[in-house]
């Protein structure tokens, strides 16, 4: 086999890495597994053919790992190597990057500007929130308890719902008043479960929350999160 030949080093990066959408893959693992569905809702304007085969190249440049969990249903995840892990300052100078590029991306002010935005959280959560999504985005931020929340909810009529699962609630007649109050009886209000370690996301996959975020959250990717999950994207 001919080995295949570079004009400099840069082209071997570009020959792993190139392309739109491996970087974002590779920014999205960052901080813990994600499964494919997962991947699906977070990149909206991928197709479900084109992130197979991103995933699939991946995985044959030993950058991302696939573990296939023997439950019902079946459960798929992917996540970054040791290998991956070293593109890791190359993925956070772009976001960087970006966030200077884009200065209105980078302050959240037009992905969630007047977004009705509902917090389930503990006081030290639900103030960091009502800050850095309220008082500096300018998003209708409501931060309350759980049974306050399952009562206001038709009232509330939140475009996204936030879940600190540091909290010992069960949270599942929650999941089911969002998926019974959306406005699209094809749709559900989309929720986002803030984890500190394994145990809170499995708890939070058990009770059906699809999309987590690892505590202490970047404000960065809950903003990207909250764009891509409410259609604010442009």
């Amino acid at each position: 086999m001919v080995e295949k030949q570079y004009g400099c080093p840069v082209e071997v990066t570009l020959d792993v890495i190139g392309g739109k959408w491996k970087c974002v893959i590779l920014w999205w693992l960052r901080r813990g597994a994600r499964r494919f569905g997962e991947l699906m809702q977070l990149m909206p304007g991928i197709s479900q053919k084109v992130l197979t085969t991103q995933l699939r190249q991946l995985e044959a440049d030993r950058l991302v790992s696939r573990q296939v969990f023997q439950v019902s249903p079946r459960r798929v995840e992917y996540s970054l190597t040791a290998y991956g892990e070293t593109l890791r300052p190359i993925t956070d100078l772009m976001c960087e990057w970006g966030k200077a590029h884009a200065p209105g991306f980078q302050f959240g002010l037009k992905h969630v500007q007047g977004l009705r935005i509902l917090v389930v959280a503990n006081d030290i959560v639900s103030q960091r929130l009502e800050a850095e999504l309220g008082e500096l985005r300018r998003a209708d931020v409501n931060a309350t308890s759980l049974v306050m929340a399952l009562e206001n909810l038709n009232q509330l009529q939140p475009d996204i719902v936030l879940i600190d699962f540091s909290l010992d609630d069960d949270f599942n007649s929650l999941k089911q008043r969002l998926e019974a109050s959306a406005e699209d009886p094809q749709k559900t209000i989309p929720a986002i479960a803030l984890i500190a370690n394994n145990q809170e996301r499995d708890r939070a996959l058990s009770q059906g929350f699809r999309i987590y975020l690892m505590e202490p959250v970047e404000i960065s990717e809950l903003i990207a999160e909250i764009a891509n999950l409410t259609g604010r994207l442009e």
